[in-house]
């Protein structure tokens, strides 16, 4: 009888901190550019979390998250479109790199006061990343590639 009562505790315990937990993904590597007061912009290290529990997409720093800088902050049912681009490599004697040096994802939302915000991805995940995006949002990134300069 404790064997059984000791299970039902331990099995009703992990239920209820599953339940409590909140459902994050991170997405690190991802830099986002912020203009400061004159304008200009300046690449912040950050981490891109995706919150089902508070629908929404947080930039937070890489390193400490929110405790240290919050960068944007979007409703996931705000979001209007996804767009992904792939920049190739330099151009060397007139043949461009096959592999795609940067990747970049342009997030359009209402809630954002640009309406707009780019950010660069990872190469390790950014696909991970756009297809959590897809999930969440139910959109599908438009997908753009470039020659690099």
């Amino acid at each position: 009888m404790t064997v059984r009562l000791l299970s039902v505790f331990t099995l009703a315990t992990l239920i209820a901190s599953a339940a409590i937990a909140a459902d994050v993904t991170e997405f690190r590597k991802v830099d986002v550019f912020i203009a400061d007061t004159n304008g200009k912009e300046q690449k912040k290290d950050a981490r891109l979390e995706i919150d089902t529990d508070a629908n929404e997409i947080r930039l937070v720093d890489e390193k400490r998250g929110a405790t240290r800088a919050t960068y944007s902050v979007i409703p996931i049912d705000k979001i209007t479109g996804l767009a992904y681009e792939a920049e190739f490599g330099k151009n060397w004697g007139g043949v461009v790199t096959t592999a795609p040096a940067k990747h970049w994802l342009t997030i359009h939302s209402e809630a954002l006061a640009s309406g707009s915000l780019r950010v660069r991805l990872d190469g390790d995940n950014q696909r991970e990343l756009r297809f959590a995006l897809r999930a969440v949002t139910g959109l599908i990134d438009d997908t753009g590639l470039q020659a690099g300069h």
